[in-house]
């Protein structure tokens, strides 16, 4: 049975909502998790190993064989569009556990709500697209919500963790317009899904390597922590981003904006549980102002289809995001 996009893209949200809760819940309980090992879950252990498990959970669900084929139907420019996305996915990965250092997961989770407007706002720019003005005032009260949070709870400057969670969302909005174009292209989601997860842990590992050095990665296969990672991968990350590329290849990116932001209700909740990481008055007041741009854009007439001027457009950009990384010959 066909799930409606907008769900599976609520669902979507929602779980990516868990992912910095989740972080902070293995990091704070590492010790136990790598039995006895001091920082068994680090920084290089969760993404090149959260990433790299994904990429073997697909492979593993679909079938070698079934993946390459899709993979090796494609042309050069699109396969290399993979690729740069799979970066993109590294370098959102590395922006949230990077910022988590700094902030706390429930600011995390309530900047986070920034990333689906911006894709609604640049994916309207990209595609043409009229932002009506409930649109308009709805994400404007999403945006003054994060506001609230980055600015009340900090004497009004914006401190390094959360700067980094605001670049992670400018980072989604890149990498999702790609993917979405992307997908047009007559791309599988178990091969974008499959190059996206084992494109960015090659990448995350090399660059890892290069930077921190081999002695980074020593505590990878201490204790639990590849159970924990495969569970992790595949509900936090597969199943989050089947969900998201078959909901966001069916709708508008204004759709995708207004159903992706309910999530960070769920998420407070979650932190607050699993992280006693109870919500501070200026997180409260976040959230609210956020909710109520939820509902002012939940009013809004959605789109479920896409036209063939959107079509051409994201093959054209499809075509311009592989040339970035295309070589010269």
């Amino acid at each position: 049975m066909k799930l409606d996009p907008r769900y599976e893209l609520l669902a979507s949200r929602v779980l990516a909502a868990l992912r910095p809760v989740l972080i902070a819940f293995l990091v704070m309980n590492g010790a136990a998790l790598g039995q006895g090992t001091k920082t068994p879950i680090s920084f290089c252990n969760v993404l090149f190993v959260g990433n790299l498990c994904a990429a073997l959970v697909v492979l593993c669900w679909f079938k070698p064989g079934p993946i390459w084929k899709d993979i090796k139907g494609l042309s050069t420019r699109v396969r290399l569009g993979l690729v740069l996305d799979g970066g993109l996915a590294a370098l959102n990965s590395a922006l949230i556990y990077i910022g988590l250092e700094y902030t706390s997961s429930t600011n995390a989770i309530l900047l986070g709500r920034l990333a689906p407007v911006l894709y609604a706002l640049s994916g309207a720019v990209v595609f043409s697209r009229l932002i009506s003005k409930r649109d308009w005032l709805g994400f404007g009260f999403i945006i003054a919500g994060t506001l609230v949070v980055a600015l009340i709870g900090s004497n009004w400057m914006v401190n390094k963790g959360d700067a980094l969670i605001i670049m992670s969302t400018v980072v989604f909005a890149i990498s999702s317009i790609l993917g979405k174009a992307i997908l047009d292209q007559d791309v599988s989601l178990r091969a974008l899904v499959f190059v996206r997860n084992g494109s960015s842990s090659v990448i995350f590992f090399i660059v890892a390597n290069v930077v921190f050095g081999p002695h980074h990665f020593a505590d990878a296969f201490s204790g639990k922590l590849w159970i924990v990672m495969v569970i992790y991968a595949l509900l936090i990350i597969v199943v989050a981003q089947f969900l998201w590329f078959d909901a966001s290849n069916q709708l508008d990116s204004i759709s995708v904006g207004r159903w992706a932001t309910p999530a960070p209700a769920v998420g407070v909740l979650v932190a607050a549980l699993l992280n006693r990481q109870w919500p501070a008055s200026n997180q409260v007041v976040g959230l609210l102002v956020i909710m109520v741009g939820v509902m002012i854009t939940a009013f809004g007439k959605s789109k479920p289809a896409i036209g063939k001027q959107e079509q051409e457009q994201m093959a054209e950009l499809a075509a311009n995001g592989a040339n970035v990384i295309a070589p010269v010959t």
